[in-house]
């Protein structure tokens, strides 16, 4: 090689070598800090449940009688029931770990709702328990409403199988409920979900 070029070629490596060591150094101290990182953001809530929504339940001795149309669920492992449209069909099952999803639907209407349910002590929903259930980590349009006093956060999201979604989550009673439904579907959940009552 021309020791004229050889000159000028050696500061060229001298920089790139010394880039290359430079950003291997940052993404070892990057990825080596990222664990500590997320364990404390997972810490934090996914959505604040207001403590002033915290009412008493409005549950009475009384019987209900659902409206024309309706039929009342009614759930005595968890304490609640709900009045919905009496042409969706009812299936219950039990997963792991003292968890229950309740689907509610009408496959030829594609009209329908799913009610999951989990033992949780915490009192808000911390963003390691949003993200192990919510996947995408979608939570637009976040609302701050009430189920039978307790708070809950209502938003839209997406799931790799249904798409766009609406949902409602809440804490009552040492449990997590998940409430779910097709993004159109937004007004006739939250329609249904005024009847519900802890018992």
């Amino acid at each position: 090689m021309d020791p004229a070029k050889k000159k000028y070629l050696l500061p060229i490596v001298a920089i790139v070598v010394a880039g290359l060591v430079l950003f291997s150094v940052y993404v070892f101290v990057t990825y080596a800090r990222t664990p500590t990182t997320l364990a404390a953001q997972s810490q934090a809530p996914a959505f604040v449940l207001s403590a002033a929504a915290q009412a008493t339940s409005t549950a009475s001795t009384e019987p209900r009688t659902p409206p024309r149309g309706y039929t009342e669920y009614q759930n005595t492992t968890y304490g609640f029931s709900l009045f919905y449209p009496s042409d969706l069909s009812l299936s219950v099952s039990n997963g792991g770990g003292d968890s229950e999803t309740i689907v509610l639907q009408d496959v030829k209407t594609v009209k329908g709702f799913q009610v999951f349910i989990v033992p949780y002590s915490g009192t808000q929903v911390t963003e390691q328990r949003f993200l192990e259930d919510e996947p995408s980590g979608v939570s637009d349009d976040l609302q701050n409403i009430t189920v039978d006093g307790a708070a809950a956060a209502a938003f839209y999201s997406t799931d790799p199988d249904l798409g766009d979604t609406y949902e409602a989550w809440f804490i009552h009673g040492g449990y997590l409920y998940e409430v779910t439904t097709l993004k159109p579907l937004a007004s006739w959940l939250s329609q249904i979900m005024e009847t519900w009552q802890f018992t």
